[in-house]
């Protein structure tokens, strides 16, 4: 959840003189239990997109305005590591005559670097978020059980989404404030497709945990929340400044507005030289390939042959479809429009292309060839999912123009072997393949080998290649402090060696509490177009 940024907020800054005070509640058990407000202006409050621990904090407080006047530094240090620390930011309001305060997150410290200052009777502490709890840093260890198991379905046969799985964790740890959006394939998600509500439909298992998950004692709790995370691409796990756990899709912001326009951003630099531009050409790929794992096939067809528009597959023990079995059977012939299985004496059902209800096109699989199919329970029937050959396979390109006499989607099935292409369409790009030719990476093997659909591959080499050829754009700002200012927002902004304004997503910000300044990451935001 974020903090809505409101016209009073910015006027605030726009202030001649600005007066910033910082106050931290210590609590326990999320009660109030004291509050610090002799912070000096020395330390830092940094929000990082990127990391796990999204918000950092450094400061440093005069123990003297601790309540626990007769205990030593060590026994106050010790104190208030038992505690969580609320960090909120204020800055004077003229008009309002009074402060306005902002929520920074909750913290614990992390204990590493703390140290005690006996001439001026002060305390530097570095804090961390609460991923802090998860990750081995401060706790999170699971114990209990040689073995954790999470498994895809529940005690009575029935599905366990991603989100029950990822919820009933936190539940667990005692977690209750938390945020989980229902992530699922690709084409289930609002982000991805436009009709997703349809599709949702028609696939009821489009959310589904795809595979039992399996633990050993001594993992941490957020291992197994970043596997669950990385089942699907462009995913985050953190904690808001209103200490939520949120797990979510990261922000594709086509159609978030922009929370601080140029005109704004342009008043509160501090200086011409307060802009810094980078491109990281190395980086820079416009061909992205995914490998997945090779499908664990559960039966092999003993013999196939053809029949109009039906494949008719010889399966010995085959009496009843089941929903997610992966067979694999050499096809006598290609196939025609509207084609369709049979195993032994049971009916026949339609091919389609994976998670649609479209038939797989006419040529799609090629004569004497090796093919595998999922089984799968749609919409009060049966229906198989044409999955390819023996392994998800997908490639993503960047492309000025979805048609292009040279460059076209049969050019690149042939030269890299694979019938899953997808053309992201950006008509500006700079790092087209129009503008660069092509640049290829590939990606296999260690958390690629989750992916178990060509769907799933897709989403994924969409996912990279938009961060290989989209994020390299990037502006470093300085400014007045903005403490209201989170990640994954759109702004606007004009840089100074150019005419024209162009938008940006915010991808770390850190404030330096001593020279009351801002330091903000922007990376160039491109809108995404799927062909």
């Amino acid at each position: 959840m974020k903090y809505n940024i409101t016209n009073s907020d910015k006027d605030a800054l726009l202030q001649s003189n600005l007066n910033y005070k910082y106050r931290i509640f210590l609590l326990k058990d999320g009660k109030v239990m004291d509050t610090i407000t002799g912070i000096t202006g020395t330390g830092s409050y940094s929000v990082d997109s990127e990391s796990d621990v999204r918000r950092t904090f450094s400061l440093t407080v005069h123990l003297d305005t601790l309540s626990y006047e007769s205990q030593h530094v060590e026994q106050k240090i010790e104190t208030m590591i038992g505690y969580d620390l609320q960090l909120q930011i204020g800055i004077y309001h003229i008009r309002l005559a009074d402060y306005i305060w902002y929520e920074c997150g909750t913290y614990t410290i992390t204990g590493t670097n703390t140290s005690y200052d006996a001439l001026t009777n002060t305390l530097t502490m570095d804090l961390s978020d609460w991923f802090t709890k998860l990750d081995g840093t401060r706790n999170g260890q699971v114990g209990g059980a040689p073995t954790i198991l999470i498994p895809n379905l529940d005690g009575n046969g029935e599905k366990v989404t991603i989100r029950q799985a990822a919820l009933g964790i936190l539940k667990d740890i005692g977690l209750e404030n938390c945020i989980l959006q229902d992530i699922g394939e690709f084409n289930g998600m609002d982000i991805n497709n436009p009709d997703y509500e349809t599709y949702r439909l028609a696939n009821p298992f489009w959310n589904q945990l795809p595979y039992d998950l399996e633990y050993n004692c001594g993992c941490y709790i957020s291992e197994i929340l970043n596997d669950i995370r990385d089942l699907y691409p462009n995913c985050e796990m953190y904690f808001d400044i209103y200490n939520n756990f949120c797990f979510n899709m990261i922000p594709s912001c086509n159609n978030e507005p922009v929370v601080l326009d140029n005109d704004f951003l342009q008043q509160i630099l501090l200086a011409e030289s307060s802009e810094n531009v980078s491109y990281d050409i190395t980086t820079v790929r416009n061909v992205t390939e995914v490998f997945g794992k090779t499908y664990e096939v559960d039966r092999y067809g003993d013999s196939c042959t053809v029949s109009g528009n039906v494949y008719k597959i010889s399966l010995s023990d085959y009496s009843a479809y089941s929903h997610g079995d992966i067979l694999a059977f050499t096809a006598p012939a290609t196939n025609t429009a509207s084609m369709r299985l049979s195993i032994g004496s049971l009916p026949s059902i339609p091919i389609y292309k994976e998670y649609t209800t479209d038939s797989i096109a006419d040529k799609t699989i090629p004569a004497d060839s090796m093919c595998c199919v999922k089984i799968t329970y749609l919409s009060g029937s049966y229906a198989a999912y044409y999955l390819g050959e023996f392994q998800p396979h997908a490639l993503c390109v960047l492309t000025n123009q979805a048609e292009d006499a040279v460059f076209t989607k049969e050019y690149f099935l042939d030269r890299y072997n694979c019938k899953n292409v997808n053309f992201r369409v950006e008509p500006d790009n700079p790092f087209s393949i129009q503008k660069l030719g092509i640049v290829f990476e590939t990606k296999c093997g260690d958390s690629f080998d989750n992916i178990m659909s060509d769907t799933t591959a897709m989403a994924n080499a969409v996912y990279y290649n938009r961060q290989s050829s989209t994020i390299n754009d990037t502006v470093t700002l300085t400014t007045k402090m903005i403490p209201f200012l989170d990640v994954n927002v759109k702004v606007s902004y004009q840089k100074q060696q150019e005419s024209e304004i162009h938008e940006y997503i915010v991808k770390s910000v850190s404030h330096d509490l001593e020279g009351m300044t801002s330091t903000i990451t922007l990376h160039r935001f491109h809108p995404l177009y799927f062909d």
